[in-house]
């Protein structure tokens, strides 16, 4: 696998949100949303999306299974 170097700036802020019916949790850093390029961790329940090089969210799929209960 190659091997890539990223940045994480410290954002002004972070903004979580929850879809219940996709048991999704997103985790975004700052105001961008849309990423030029993701990356899935090795199973797959992971998304990193990274814009300039630079982190712009993740994606936790299967949020309820990873945190081992449900989310109300």
């Amino acid at each position: 696998m190659e091997e890539r170097l990223y940045t994480v700036k410290v954002p002004a802020n972070i903004e979580l949100e929850y879809d219940r019916q996709n048991d999704i949790l997103y985790i975004y850093f700052g105001d961008e949303r849309v990423a030029d390029e993701e990356v899935l961790s090795e199973d797959g329940d992971i998304a990193l999306g990274f814009k300039d090089g630079k982190l712009v969210f993740l994606e936790i799929m299967r949020f309820s299974d990873k945190i081992g209960g449900f989310i109300l």
